[in-house]
């Protein structure tokens, strides 16, 4: 049992890795494209940078944050990218204070955000637009994150696909009794992550 334990942990190390510098070299490379054509942008999404990089490093010791301290990753996400899309992204952020109490894996909710604005945004001149939403009833909460992209296969993700290492973390953190449920046809994406009120409650 230990050895299972210590194998667990060592697995989701991993994923964490592979999680957080794969953010971070996209935001650096977002920065370097701006820094010539829009250095007052560039500054902007240093500083935002600099904040969300404080939030998540605060909680590296912990697999499992309140989702409040989430959206708050989320959102700086989203404001750094909003300056390198300008209009072409458009986003909503609508998730009631009974839900923002709920603990979730430390950036998944931020990598099912990115996933949308690498295939739903980034790819299309007209833009893309993404909401995430949160609800909490009947003993289990439901995050979702929306958007209104191509959608995609969810049986063609690969091993090392973002939507892929959150379900995986999911697992290991979390148990059997959250899942990742992955609605997607052309012109609409829901991701959402549902799991038991209780198993997020100490």
């Amino acid at each position: 049992a230990e050895a299972r334990r210590l194998a667990a942990e060592a697995q989701l190390a991993s994923i964490e890795s592979r999680v957080q510098p794969h953010f971070l070299f996209n935001t650096l490379n977002s920065i370097a494209a701006l820094v010539h054509e829009d250095p007052a942008g560039a500054e902007r999404m240093t500083t935002q940078l600099a904040s969300l990089m404080r939030s998540s490093l605060d909680s590296t010791s912990k697999p499992l944050v309140p989702l409040e301290e989430e959206l708050r990753v989320v959102s700086a996400y989203l404001a750094i990218e909003a300056v390198r899309f300008g209009s072409r992204l458009r986003y909503v952020i609508d998730v009631p204070a009974a839900a923002r109490t709920v603990e979730v894996p430390r950036l998944a909710v931020q990598t099912i955000v990115e996933n949308s604005v690498k295939y739903a945004v980034s790819p299309r001149r007209e833009g893309g637009s993404i909401a995430v939403r949160a609800d909490a009833r009947n003993g289990r909460v439901e995050i979702a994150v929306e958007d209104d992209g191509p959608g995609f296969d969810p049986s063609a993700a690969s091993p090392g696909h973002g939507l892929t290492l959150v379900r995986e973390r999911l697992a290991m953190t979390l148990g059997a009794d959250a899942e990742l449920q992955i609605d997607s046809r052309p012109g609409y994406c829901r991701v959402a992550i549902r799991l038991p009120r209780a198993a997020t409650e100490s």
